[in-house]
C-alpha cells in the first residue's frame, strides 16, 4: 500500500510544479508586456521565447519532460484534446479572476513534439485612444473627418503585426454611442467591446463572414467593422454596404495604400464599384520606441540611439504606428477610371502631398522616437 501512496504524492508535487511554471510563465509575460509565448520542443531541450515589442528573445530552456508535462497542462487549461497530438488545435485560456486578459492558444506537431503559441490580450492594458496610435495631427484630423461620415468605407492595411486590430478598436471605441448600431465580424474576437454586438466567425458550422453580414445588414446597423476582407463575397457585400448608408471598417493584408487598390481589383471590384465607396485607406506599421530615460543623440547628431537601461528593454520600451493615409480624392478616382497604372496613381499621391510610410517614419526619426535602422527594420527600404 506504501508504494501506490508514494508514487501519488510524487504525481501531486509533479503537478505542482507544473502549475507553478506555467502560473510563473504567465506573471513573468504579463510584467513584461510581452505579446506572444513561443514554447519549442528540440531534440535536446525546449526553447521558450517571448515576442516583446514585435521582436522574439530566448528567455529560457526547459528539460523535454517539463515542457511536455506544461504543453499538456496548456491544453488542458484551454479544454483541447490532450491525446490529440499529431494535429493543430486552437482555443483560449481566459485569465479573468487575475485581470481582464485573455490567452489564445495555437498547437502545432513538429519533429520533436508539439510547439506552442500563446498570444496574450489584455484589453486593460490596450490603449484604445486615437492619440495614442501614432498619427500625425494632419492624419489624425482625416481619419476623424471620414469616421465622422454616415457611410463609406474605411480600409486599414499592412502585414500581419503591424497594428490594425488596435487602430480599428480605437476607432469603434471612438464611434461608440448610444445613438448608434454597431455591429463587427471578426474571427477571432480579439477584444470585448461593452455595448458593440460582436459577432465570432465559425467555418465549421457554416457561419462565415458573408453569412453573418448578410444577416447584419437586415439588424439596421449604423457602423459595421468586418475583421478582414479575404473574398470577392465579402469585399463585393462591403463595398454595397458603404453606398447603402453604413460606415464600414475593415481590413486587408497589402503592404501600401496603392497596393490595396489593386487587391480589390483582384478580387473582381472594379473602379465603377469602388470609387462611390471607398474612402480611406490606411497603411501602417509599427515600429519600436526609444526609451526616454536613457537615449542618447548619435554620431551623426541628427538622431538617437538606444542605450538600454532598467526601464526599457535593449533601449527601446513600447511601439508606435507610423502611417499613410490615402483618400478617394477626385484625381485619384479619375485615374482609377482611366485604367492608369498604379505607378501613375502613385505618381498623382505624390503631387497631392500626402504623407507616405517612409516619409512618416522619417518624422518619427526626426522626432527622437525611433532610429533608422528601426524604419529600415519595419519598412525594408
Amino acid at each position: 500500500m506504501s508504494e501506490p501512496a508514494t508514487e501519488r504524492s510524487e504525481l501531486v508535487k509533479l503537478n505542482e510544479s507544473v502549475i507553478h511554471v506555467v502560473n510563473q510563465l504567465f506573471q513573468d509575460a504579463i510584467q513584461k508586456h510581452v505579446s506572444d509565448i513561443h514554447i519549442e520542443p528540440y531534440d535536446q531541450h525546449c526553447r521558450i521565447r517571448f515576442r516583446q515589442n514585435g521582436l522574439l528573445h530566448e528567455v529560457t530552456t526547459l528539460p523535454l519532460p517539463l515542457a511536455t508535462q506544461i504543453t499538456a497542462r496548456l491544453k488542458m487549461m484551454a479544454n483541447l484534446n490532450i491525446a490529440e497530438k499529431r494535429l493543430p488545435q486552437d482555443g483560449h485560456i481566459p485569465l479573468r479572476h487575475t485581470q481582464q486578459m485573455d490567452i489564445r492558444i495555437s498547437t502545432c506537431p513538429t519533429l520533436f513534439g508539439e510547439k506552442i503559441v500563446l498570444r496574450l490580450l489584455n484589453s486593460k492594458t490596450i490603449n484604445m485612444d486615437i492619440d495614442a496610435l501614432g498619427f500625425t495631427e494632419i492624419q489624425k484630423k482625416l481619419f476623424l473627418s471620414k469616421l465622422a461620415q454616415p457611410q463609406g468605407l474605411i480600409l486599414v492595411t499592412g502585414p500581419t503585426g503591424s497594428g490594425k486590430t488596435v487602430t480599428l478598436y480605437s476607432a469603434l471605441h471612438y464611434l461608440n454611442q448610444i445613438e448608434k448600431n454597431i455591429v463587427t465580424v471578426e474571427d477571432p474576437i480579439e477584444i470585448e467591446l461593452k455595448g458593440i454586438n460582436q459577432v465570432h466567425v465559425n467555418i465549421k458550422i457554416g457561419l462565415d463572414t458573408a453569412t453573418i453580414l448578410r444577416s447584419c445588414l437586415r439588424q439596421d446597423p449604423d457602423i459595421i467593422m468586418i475583421g478582414e476582407i479575404r473574398d470577392r463575397d465579402t469585399a463585393t457585400l462591403a463595398l454595397a454596404a458603404a453606398q447603402t448608408g453604413h460606415l464600414v471598417l475593415s481590413t486587408l493584408h497589402t503592404n501600401s495604400a496603392i497596393e490595396s487598390m489593386l487587391r480589390l481589383q483582384q478580387l473582381g471590384i472594379t473602379a465603377d464599384q469602388l470609387i462611390p465607396s471607398l474612402t480611406l485607406i490606411i497603411a501602417q506599421r509599427l515600429v519600436r520606441q526609444l526609451c526616454p530615460h536613457c537615449k542618447e543623440v548619435d554620431a551623426s547628431g541628427i538622431g538617437y540611439q538606444p542605450i538600454g537601461c532598467h526601464n526599457c528593454y535593449k533601449g527601446f520600451k513600447g511601439r508606435t504606428g507610423i502611417f499613410e493615409l490615402i483618400p478617394m480624392t477626385q484625381t485619384i478616382a479619375s485615374s482609377l477610371l482611366s485604367g492608369h497604372t498604379m505607378i501613375a496613381i502613385l505618381q498623382q499621391i505624390n503631387k497631392e502631398k500626402l504623407m507616405l510610410l517612409k516619409e512618416a517614419g522619417h518624422e518619427k526619426i526626426a522626432c527622437g522616437i525611433t532610429t533608422l535602422r528601426e524604419i529600415k527594420r519595419v519598412l525594408t527600404i
